[in-house]
C-alpha cells in the first residue's frame, strides 16, 4: 500500500472506521491522524484501516510507515485512550539557487549627494573608483537548479527556473579566474573599470568627451584624467595623476602631478588651482589662487592673476594688470606691465616665506636646546658622551636612565630641525641667484623683487634685459642680453 517514499499505491482492503479522523493544515503540507476510543467497538485497528482514512482525505504522499504502525500499536495496546500523531508530510521542494553577481564598480550615474538639509547637491556624484592590480571587479557565484516538491495530496509544486548565466568577456587590464562554482574578474592594471558590450576592461585614464558640468558633476579619480571640453565654473577635478583639459578651465583643480590646458585658465575669487607638478596653458586670466610645485609655461598672456610656483615661469607674451607672480627660481616673459600702467609685481627667491619658516624652526628648537643643556648639567658630560649611566652611583642610575632616554630623544628632534633649517637656507641661497628675463620691455609701475630687495621700474626699459641681485650691494640690477638681441 505504501512505497518506500511514503506514497500510497494500493487500495485498502478493510472498511473505514468512524473513530479514525484526519486533520490537514491549510497549505496541505502536513496531516495528523487521530484515533478516538469507541466503547461500542473494541475491535483491533489495522494499518489498512488507517490508510483508508488517509486516502479518504486525499492524503497519498509523504506518509510515515513508522508513525502509522506506531499509532496503530499504541492504540491497540491502550484502546481506551485517544491518540494523535503527525502521520504525513509533503516532499519539500529544493529551491533554485540563482546566480549571484557581486559587482564592485558601477556604470550607472549617481544623481547627486543628499545634504543635511535634505537637498541634493547635483554636482557631487561621488568618487570614481580606482582599481589596482589584483582587485576584484566582479564575482559571479554560479547558481544551481532546484527540484520540485509534492503536497500530501500528490500535487507537484514547481520551482522557478534557473536564470541564464550572464558571462562577460575579459578585455584589456582584466583577467578571468573560473571554476565550477564561481567566476572572478580581476584587474591586472590600475585604472577605472569599464563595461561595454559585455566586455569588462580597465582604462588607466578617465576620459570625458565633453564638458565637466551638471551632467557629470565633480570628477574625483586617482589616475590620469582627460577632458575634451571645458571645466566649467563651480565644478572641480581632483586627481593624483596628470590632468589634460582640451579647452578652458573656469573651475577648480587639485592634482599631485601635471596639468595641461589646450586653451586658457579663467579664474575667480573662489576657484583654486593647485598643481603638484608642471602647468602649461595658452593664457591665464583673473586667477587669484593658482599654485604649482613645478614650472609654469604660458604660450600667451598672464592678466590680473596671482600665481605662486616653486620653480620657474615662462610667459611668451605679456604679464600685466593687477598681477602678483611668485616664481622661486626665476621668470621669463615677453613684456612686463603695460603702457597704460599696471600694478604688476614679480617676486623670486621667496625669502620672506622661507625666513619665516626658519624663525619657526628656531622658536621650536629653543626650548629643546634649553632642556638639553639642563640634562647635561644634571648627568654630566662624560655620562652623555658615553651614554653610560654605570659611571654614576647605583642609587642615581634609574633616574639617570630616564633622563638619558629623554636627552637622546631631544637630540634626535634637534638634529632633524637643524637639517631642515639647513635645507631651507640652501634654498634661500639658490633663490637669490634667480633671474628675471624680459625679452621686449618692462613698463613703468611694475615691481621686481628678488629675495628681500625690490626694484620699481620708473621708465620703459627696452629688452632683452635680465634683472638679478647684486649680493654685495644688496641691490637689484639689470643688464641687456646681447646674445638674445643677436638671435
Amino acid at each position: 500500500m505504501l512505497d518506500k517514499a511514503g506514497i500510497l499505491t494500493g487500495q485498502p482492503s478493510q472498511p473505514e472506521i468512524s473513530m479514525i479522523s484526519v486533520a490537514i493544515n491549510q497549505e496541505r503540507t502536513e496531516a495528523r491522524l487521530s484515533i478516538t476510543p469507541d466503547p461500542e467497538n473494541q475491535e483491533t485497528i489495522t494499518a489498512d484501516q488507517l490508510v483508508a482514512a488517509l486516502k479518504k482525505d486525499n492524503v497519498v504522499v509523504g506518509i510515515s510507515k513508522k508513525a502509522l504502525f506506531a499509532i496503530r500499536d499504541r492504540f491497540n495496546h491502550e484502546p481506551d485512550k485517544s491518540i494523535t500523531a503527525l502521520i504525513a508530510r509533503g516532499l519539500p521542494k529544493k529551491p533554485v539557487s540563482q546566480h549571484r553577481y557581486k559587482v564592485n564598480f558601477t556604470s550607472d550615474k549617481n544623481i547627486g549627494k543628499l545634504q543635511n538639509s535634505n537637498q541634493i547637491d547635483y554636482k557631487d556624484k561621488g568618487v570614481i573608483k580606482f582599481f589596482k592590480p589584483e582587485d576584484i571587479l566582479l564575482e559571479i557565484i554560479i547558481g544551481q537548479e532546484g527540484t520540485p516538491g509534492r503536497l500530501i495530496d500528490g500535487t507537484i509544486v514547481k520551482n522557478e527556473p534557473l536564470n541564464p548565466l550572464r558571462r562577460y568577456k575579459s578585455g584589456p587590464g582584466v583577467t578571468l579566474d573560473e571554476n565550477s562554482t564561481q567566476l572572478i574578474y580581476k584587474a591586472t592594471a590600475a585604472g577605472q573599470a569599464l563595461l561595454s558590450n559585455d566586455t569588462l576592461s580597465i582604462s588607466e585614464t578617465y576620459n570625458l568627451d565633453g564638458d565637466v558640468d551638471l551632467e557629470t558633476g565633480h570628477i574625483e579619480f586617482e589616475g590620469p584624467i582627460e577632458i575634451s571640453g571645458n571645466l566649467l565654473a563651480g565644478f572641480r577635478i581632483i586627481s593624483n595623476a596628470n590632468i589634460f583639459i582640451g579647452k578652458t578651465i573656469s573651475g577648480s583643480i587639485r592634482t599631485k602631478a601635471n596639468l595641461t590646458v589646450d586653451e586658457g585658465i579663467i579664474g575667480s575669487e573662489t576657484e583654486k588651482i593647485a598643481v603638484g607638478g608642471d602647468l602649461s596653458c595658452e593664457y591665464i586670466s583673473a586667477v587669484t589662487k593658482l599654485q604649482t610645485g613645478g614650472t609654469i609655461t604660458v604660450a600667451k598672456n598672464i592678466i590680473n592673476s596671482h600665481i605662486i610656483t616653486g620653480k620657474t615661469i615662462s610667459c611668451q607674451e605679456m604679464i600685466t594688470g593687477d598681477s602678483k607672480i611668485v616664481a622661486f627660481y626665476g621668470l621669463t616673459c615677453g613684456e612686463l606691465g603695460s603702457e597704460q600702467g599696471s600694478r604688476t609685481t614679480i617676486e623670486t627667491g621667496g625669502a620672506l616665506v622661507l625666513i619665516e619658516k626658519i624663525k619657526k624652526i628656531e622658536e621650536f628648537m629653543e626650548p629643546l636646546i634649553t632642556q638639553s643643556i639642563a640634562m647635561v648639567d644634571k648627568l654630566g658630560l662624560q655620562v652623555l658622551m658615553k651614554k653610560d649611566t654605570s659611571l654614576l652611583p647605583e642609587a642615581e642610575r634609574p633616574e639617570a636612565e630616564k633622563i638619558l632616554h629623554k636627552y637622546l630623544e631631544i637630540e634626535k628632534q634637534v638634529t632633524r630641525l637643524k637639517e631642515k633649517k639647513s635645507i631651507i637656507e640652501e634654498k634661500i641661497e639658490a633663490g637669490l641667484k634667480a633671474k628675471i628675463t624680459i625679452k621686449k620691455c618692462a613698463h613703468p609701475g611694475t615691481t621686481i623683487k628678488i629675495g628681500l630687495e625690490s626694484y620699481v621700474v620708473e621708465r620703459t626699459i627696452s629688452g632683452p634685459i635680465e634683472f638679478s641681485l647684486d649680493k654685495e650691494s644688496k641691490t637689484i640690477t639689470f643688464e641687456r642680453l646681447t646674445y638674445m638681441m643677436d638671435s
